[in-house]
């Protein structure tokens, strides 16, 4: 079954652990600004994680065909094939991808192979890696809970 990542911002701390430990893995240095998660807070005190949710609208959007969907089903940036042309960049509806200055290549999560690991040092559990059905079933449940509060 395919795994995806999964947000529960009710249980950020704001440590920013994920976006060090991005960083550290994709580029061997603790950068949160070469992360590939991202925590963003709102005050007084809401730190709310966002992730690649492997959504695949970049896809079709990159001129090159650098932008490809892998076993694990994370989109991966082949960085033979990327231009640097920041179209994928420009589509993402959650401001994931971005592009990466040092290398000028696309970058963006890929689920560190199978294995991330933003949700493997979460200490609180804020982010985790599930199985979509999961992941879905819980997106479903903010949807309606956003919608009840409001109205």
């Amino acid at each position: 079954m395919s795994k995806l990542l999964s947000v529960n911002p009710s249980l950020c701390t704001g440590c920013h652990r994920c976006e060090m430990w991005c960083s550290m893995t994709k580029y061997g240095e603790v950068n949160p600004s070469r992360s590939n998660v991202y925590v963003i807070r709102r005050e007084p005190a809401i730190d709310v994680p966002v992730v690649c949710i492997q959504c695949g609208l970049c896809i079709n959007s990159c001129p090159t065909g650098a932008l490809k969907r892998e076993g694990t089903d994370a989109i991966i940036v082949d960085s033979d094939l990327c231009a640097g042309c920041g179209a994928c960049v420009t589509v993402c509806p959650y401001g994931v991808l971005r592009f990466d200055e040092e290398t000028n290549l696309a970058a963006k999560c890929d689920l560190c192979g199978g294995q991330p690991a933003c949700a493997t040092h979460c200490p609180q559990g804020a982010i985790r890696y599930e199985e979509v059905n999961k992941v879905a079933a819980k997106r479903r449940e903010q949807w309606a809970t956003a919608i009840v509060s409001k109205g």
